[in-house]
């Protein structure tokens, strides 16, 4: 979602939403462990198996805020998320990663680590903001979320789209063919064997509950709710 339409959608969401889909930011989750909205099925629980954790567990819905920049801006990310408007530290690699990831993020934080004073210093900051500016621009997801390494010439998200799946119409990216081949390659249509496969696991999906989070909703007061409203509505 474009960042602009995104900080709208945050003030617009709270009203808006049915009673049933909980909008999870910092503020209306504490503990909500990403820097991206999430929408939450205020039914449903998703079994983690490292959980289960204190924050909604509801089956969701991420919300991605992406911004347009050039292709210099996304080449370089690791270094302009350093200076304005981000000013984010070096990101040092996290214990749970895998080991190869942190060997990659960790050769770049300690460069990072190296390039944030040089760039503080305000000729050389302003010179690279202004190389930067320059050239195609692209889009991709916004920082504090780590800039995807896929970037999308607008041509391929704008104007939006329509695509069908099963019986429900969706949006959808003007060109999905081809911003399914940026993101997964030219076969994105044929699955890769089965030891190359990755994908994140849970050990089951209760569409009904019980749904723990202090913003849960309880299945049975649902039913029963449907029950009333069709009674009332039986004619003698």
């Amino acid at each position: 979602m474009p960042i602009e339409d995104y900080r709208r959608f945050l003030e617009l969401a709270p009203h808006t939403l049915p009673y049933d889909v909980f909008l999870q930011i910092k503020e209306t989750d504490p503990t909500h462990p990403v820097s991206w909205a999430k929408l939450r099925d205020r039914f449903s629980f998703m079994n983690d198996p490292s959980g289960p954790f204190s924050y909604s567990q509801g089956i969701p819905i991420d919300i991605f805020p992406a911004v347009y920049i050039t292709r210099r801006q996304h080449m370089w990310r690791k270094f302009f998320c350093l200076i304005p408007p981000y000013n984010l530290s070096p990101q040092w690699p996290l214990r749970t990663w895998s080991i190869q990831h942190k060997l990659y993020s960790g050769a770049f934080a300690i460069l990072q680590t190296i390039a944030k004073p040089i760039l503080s210093m305000k000729p050389i900051g302003h010179a690279f903001q202004r190389w930067g500016n320059k050239g195609e621009k692209v889009w991709t997801n916004d920082y504090p979320i780590e800039w995807l390494r896929e970037a999308f010439p607008n041509e391929i998200i704008f104007p939006l789209s329509e695509i069908r799946f099963e019986d429900a119409i969706f949006l959808c990216p003007a060109d999905p063919d081809r911003y399914l081949r940026i993101f997964y390659g030219d076969n994105y249509m044929t699955p890769p064997p089965p030891e190359k496969r990755g994908a994140h696991r849970v050990d089951g999906f209760f569409i009904t509950g019980p749904n723990p989070h202090f913003s849960g909703l309880r299945w049975e007061d649902y039913a029963e709710k449907k029950r009333r409203a069709a009674d009332q509505h039986v004619t003698p």
